[in-house]
């Protein structure tokens, strides 16, 4: 065990370089433009003959609207279905199996909006249940010509790991890493999700999907909590819903839209291509020239012009579910690209990292609450939401929660913070960032993301200045300008009211 903590901190020292008062990355960053918009970030470093790759797509949920919502998770989902020569032993075979699938649930889609619309047959339930039975039969007969997880199997089997993705508000990300002798399995694998997915499998997928909302969602108290509080708060700014997306959205997906959603968001002049390891830039450049520089750009436009209106006044919500109670109190807040952003995130240190947190202290050793977190729901392109989730303990009412919440904020407002929870709180924070760079999985997604919120690749240097430079009165300014009554949004969860017998 000494002895791997001895290798880890030659390795911390060979790639940061100390100074007096602050540490500096030894990284040797490259960033190329294709000439199809492909933006690719190259960082070698030769400690193990492995590579980190990191595909961030621009896209998310932000980039939606109501009939489509969650539609990036689920483009996301897709992902992993192959392409015309992945996962398929004959992919004609498979074409018209997939028209026939997607001709019935048109008429699916036909048949719930006239139940919508209260035209519909009083046999309207059992045709659409016999029309998703003929679209499962038909999947099933796909799969005679398709390879089961191929694309796991195919990959695994030459070394690559951790090929998994997310879904966020802002952007979609792609992870694995391999030997580095693979790089070109993995351009030709990325480039081919990229150009060319085949959406096989889309209606047992999209149940996989739903199955995923009730499970977060809809029986999930703090999932459906949040879900309703962020509504709440976010009436016109496309953060109104979750990732997840709206039930009757997830239901009605079809094919066509989600491919017609790939072709503009998944394009080359819309992506960021990372690669962190063992690489020669040269070599690695050359490679993802020959798969990726054919792909044809789109045409994309900022869809989001929207801007959430003024709140002018505070906003309470209360929501019942079979569970015990809980409260989230939350505020409009800045994007991460403005200089109150680094604001933001020492209050967050201040109030709730650690036992010495005002949040810790006033609602955990109190005895008051049995739980609570502070977050800032990773909205990042577009101004956001900062709150406050808390459950109590019992006998412990909510109101009196919320009270408490209100007081830490007020202390950071107008109390007097003291010099050496201003400096912990900064040490901490620019410790972590120091300590995800030094992690090659974790500084890819920073590199991406400081590229695409920022266009600078050096931006966590300028962070880490704009952190080192506040001062109590810019804490004290930030929360006077943000924590205010009618900024605020206040959520209750409690359970069902009992029926008077």
């Amino acid at each position: 065990m000494r002895r791997k903590f001895l290798l880890f901190l030659i390795f911390l020292f060979s790639f940061f370089v100390f100074s007096e008062n602050k540490m500096e990355l030894n990284l040797k960053v490259q960033v190329h433009k294709l000439k199809n918009g492909l933006t690719v970030i190259l960082v070698p470093i030769h400690d193990t003959p492995i590579v980190y790759s990191l595909i961030r797509y621009k896209v998310g949920s932000v980039n939606e609207h109501v009939g489509i919502t969650g539609i990036s998770h689920m483009c996301e989902h897709m992902m992993f279905k192959g392409t015309k020569e992945i996962q398929t032993v004959n992919y004609k075979k498979e074409v018209p199996l997939m028209k026939k699938q997607d001709d019935l649930f048109k008429k699916v889609i036909e048949l719930r909006r006239e139940k919508i619309r209260n035209t519909a047959p009083p046999d309207v339930d059992k045709r659409i249940k016999n029309l998703l039975l003929r679209i499962k039969g038909l999947e099933r007969s796909q799969k005679i010509y398709s390879v089961q997880n191929d694309i796991d199997v195919s990959t695994f089997s030459v070394g690559f790991s951790r090929l998994s993705a997310d879904t966020s508000f802002d952007r979609t990300h792609y992870y694995e890493y391999f030997p580095s002798n693979c790089l070109e399995a993995w351009a030709y694998f990325e480039s081919a999700r990229m150009k060319d997915p085949v959406f096989r499998e889309f209606y047992s997928e999209r149940n996989v999907v739903l199955e995923e909302y009730y499970q977060t969602t809809e029986n999930d108290p703090d999932g459906f909590m949040f879900g309703r509080f962020l509504a709440s708060l976010m009436i016109a700014h496309p953060y109104h819903w979750d990732v997840i997306g709206w039930k009757s959205d997830i239901i009605n997906y079809t094919r066509e839209k989600v491919y017609n959603y790939h072709k503009l968001y998944y394009a080359p002049n819309n992506a960021i291509v990372v690669l962190v390891g063992d690489i020669y830039p040269d070599k690695a450049l050359k490679v993802i020239k020959k798969y990726f520089g054919g792909i044809k750009p789109q045409k994309i436009e900022d869809t989001v012009t929207t801007v959430e209106p003024p709140q002018l006044g505070e906003k309470r919500l209360v929501v019942r579910f079979n569970a015990t109670p809980r409260i989230m109190v939350g505020f409009h807040k800045c994007q991460s690209n403005s200089p109150d952003q680094p604001v933001f995130d020492v209050i967050q240190y201040l109030i709730s990292s650690g036992r010495s947190s005002l949040l810790y202290k006033t609602l955990i050793e109190s005895g008051k609450a049995t739980y609570f977190y502070v977050s800032q729901g990773n909205m990042k392109r577009y101004p956001g939401i900062f709150y406050i989730y808390a459950t109590p303990n019992e006998g412990v009412k909510l109101s009196e929660i919320e009270k408490i919440i209100n007081k830490c904020l007020n202390s950071i407002k107008y109390l007097n913070i003291s010099q050496r929870d201003l400096l912990k709180a900064k040490k901490r924070i620019i410790g972590n960032l120091y300590y995800q760079l030094a992690d090659k999985e974790k500084l890819a997604v920073i590199l991406a993301e400081d590229y695409d919120l920022f266009g600078d690749v050096n931006y966590y240097k300028k962070y880490i200045d704009a952190v080192n430079k506040i001062r109590k009165e810019d804490i004290r300014k930030v929360a006077k300008k943000y924590f205010k009554k009618e900024n605020m949004g206040v959520c209750y969860l409690l359970p069902p009211e009992k029926e008077n017998k």
